[in-house]
């Protein structure tokens, strides 16, 4: 292993000190932040008086998206906010089954709904259809987590998209090693073309055996896995099995930023040592840094907290209280809602091909009430590339979440 990840690894034990002394502790909703928890409009009576409708376009219980069903709750943070504002937000919510037909279905009901626009709580290159049927009908969508569509506006990427994770993906194999092996499951591959891989055929052991041979050899001194979040936990444990008390660097692709994947490393039993991934700094732990990053974080996790406290709060799909989606509740959906409240308020209009035409030009930053990075729809992606880095994983949770709510991972990016 290169030096480097030892300096990278060193970089983590400095952020683990600053959450909390590396000892989670109860938030204090006392603390009032910077930006305030109720997030107003700067001047739209037509749109306060009657409200908006926006579409959040679900992945399906199991399979290819069903990752991100957690995070989408993210969307009910943001309505809770307008909503302490005066400003009615709705969200219509619809499952896709996981296939190109379906998401194109679920897409063409929220169409035919004429919601202002969707938040693509999904993933994965069965949406294509589905997000070309919204730009052929003017209705804008926001993805948040998917980095494998083509998008033509109206459509937007607000997370990472494809270039940017392929780049990142690279920056952060040149970090931890120099003899990469890829383990790569059909449906989860980025752009990259790795100089060598082990074919997946889903047996997790028999792909760890493989890598833990290449490593024993010699040929290889890192292991990249793009795949699902439940594969990613189960390659994560079987090559740490494998390959015994050396540590071997792993990176991941953004899936691993998923309650999914937390959960699936906890239930295996492995442990996050030398893991990486590559995405946004969203994490909790942002809501500790003494910028406006951290008072916009800081904001958002106190609304989540409020909102966990509410009964009438619910989830993103309506069916459970919002206490039970806390733990997952996610920036990038947050983010995209707020992202498309301020185009309708810019609008003056919640008809959907007024709101698609108001994001060309629109720059929403924290001041608008966004919790992650500063979105700029100058093109087809939202998200400043600089916004994408290597984030490392340790096992200290900021404590900001509900009690009780929280994963055990957090995701930080090196100093």
């Amino acid at each position: 292993m290169r030096d480097s990840f030892k300096v990278a690894a060193a970089a983590i034990v400095v952020v683990c000190l600053a959450l909390s002394g590396c000892t989670p502790k109860p938030a204090s909703p006392s603390v009032t932040p910077a930006y305030p928890v109720s997030v107003a409009l700067a001047s739209s009576p037509q749109l306060q008086a009657t409200g908006i409708t926006i579409g959040v376009l679900a992945g399906p219980n199991n399979g290819e998206g069903s990752e991100y069903r957690m995070m989408a709750s993210g969307a009910s943070a943001a309505a809770f906010r307008f909503g302490l504002d005066g400003l009615t937000v709705t969200l219509k919510t619809i499952t896709e089954d996981g296939t190109q037909a379906g998401a194109a279905n679920a897409m063409q009901e929220l169409i035919d709904a004429k919601v202002a626009g969707v938040v693509v709580a999904d993933a994965g290159p069965h949406l294509q259809d589905a997000i070309s049927a919204a730009a052929a009908a003017n209705v804008a969508t926001l993805l948040p987590y998917d980095y494998s569509v083509k998008t033509t506006v109206p459509a937007y990427h607000t997370g990472a998209d494809p270039s940017m994770v392929a780049k990142a993906l690279k920056t952060a194999t040149l970090i931890s090693g120099s003899k990469p092996v890829a383990v790569v499951q059909p449906g989860y591959e980025s752009t990259v073309t790795w100089p060598q891989t082990v074919d997946w055929n889903g047996d997790a052991v028999a792909a760890a055996q493989a890598v833990a041979q290449m490593v024993s050899d010699g040929a290889a001194d890192e292991l990249v896995v793009e795949a699902s979040a439940i594969t990613q936990a189960a390659l994560v444990s079987q090559v740490q099995t494998q390959v015994g008390n050396q540590q071997l660097p792993i990176v991941l692709t953004p899936q691993a930023l998923t309650p999914v994947f937390n959960a699936g490393l906890t239930q295996a039993g492995a442990v996050p040592v030398a893991l990486m991934t590559v995405g946004q700094d969203a994490s909790d732990s942002v809501a500790l840094r003494p910028d406006s990053r951290g008072d916009a974080m800081s904001a958002f996790l106190q609304s989540v907290r409020m909102a966990a406290d509410n009964p009438s709060v619910k989830n993103v799909f309506g069916d459970a209280s919002f206490a039970s989606a806390s733990g997952g509740a996610d920036v990038g959906a947050h983010d995209a809602v707020v992202a498309l409240v301020r185009a309708a308020e810019k609008a003056g209009s919640t008809d959907p091909s007024q709101v698609a035409s108001a994001f060309v030009g629109l720059t929403v930053t924290q001041a608008d009430g966004l919790a992650g990075e500063t979105l700029d729809f100058g093109n087809g992606t939202a998200l400043d590339p600089s916004a994408v880095v290597t984030l490392y994983a340790t096992s200290q949770n900021a404590g900001l979440r509900p009690a009780g709510r929280g994963t055990f991972l957090t995701w930080v990016p090196i100093v």
